[in-house]
């Protein structure tokens, strides 16, 4: 089963309805402390799952590998980032911005510097060499939604079960019990393991989407560049 530690990281996710980088936000969101919390779920959340049915179990391998190939993805994004720390902070103030407010952002971030420091030529050389993490994180987001099929068809299938355990947690109960981890650590409390595997599958998925889409924004950001460029280019020629 997954860390208590763990779980409590996506409570916050139970709270808002969904995953940490919905709607607005991911507009606001404070990248760095994302990052961060990401990075730190990936090292605690492990491969162990709870072992139910062949069906569940197959499942909750495939969700494992998943999560184990965003992590690597996201690890490889968090270098990159590291080492264009400019661009990716361009990126992550700038994800929310229409193409009008874009541009001039751009404008007034290079207008004072020299031209080895101007953001246009070293998001390019940021895409270039994101290109492939771009393209496993595209790959990753597919198999994320086709796993979200198969963690509904198996809510569904134990909807009862589910629906008990959640009536039985109450979110001031459940998070009391967090807050008592030590207390709670060598108690031996009674979980019936397909809600475990359940709730092991979307913490796994929720911590896989997050990662995803935050570096899905960057990619987006830098494609809205690009048109950007596209479109300047034509108004220049006519």
């Amino acid at each position: 089963m997954l860390k208590k530690t763990v779980m409590a990281g996506f409570i916050v996710s139970a709270l808002a309805g969904c995953s940490l980088m919905d709607g607005q936000t991911s507009a606001t969101a404070d990248r760095a402390e994302m990052t961060k919390e990401l990075a730190k779920t990936c090292a605690e959340l492990g491969s162990d799952y709870t072992t139910v049915s062949y069906a569940v179990d197959k499942a909750s391998k495939v969700m494992v590998s998943i999560q184990e190939r965003q992590c690597s993805v996201f690890g490889d994004y968090r270098t990159l980032a590291s080492k264009h720390a400019d661009v990716a902070g361009f990126l992550a103030i700038n994800a929310d911005k229409s193409d009008e407010e874009l541009l001039v952002a751009m404008n007034e971030f290079d207008a004072d510097k020299p031209a080895n420091k101007k953001i246009r030529p070293q998001v390019e050389a940021y895409k270039n060499a994101s290109d492939a993490i771009f393209d496993k994180n595209v790959k990753l987001a597919a198999d994320l939604a086709l796993q979200a099929a198969e963690i509904a068809i198996i809510a569904s299938q134990n909807a009862t079960a589910i629906a008990h355990d959640t009536a039985n947690q109450g979110i001031g109960n459940l998070l009391t019990a967090l807050s008592n981890e030590s207390k709670e650590e060598g108690e031996k409390k009674e979980v019936v393991p397909v809600v475990a595997a359940y709730n092991e599958l979307k913490a796994r998925s929720t911590l896989a989407y997050d990662a995803n889409t935050l570096i899905s924004m960057d990619q987006n950001t830098i494609e809205q560049l690009e048109n950007l460029d596209k479109v300047l280019a034509e108004k220049v020629k006519s």
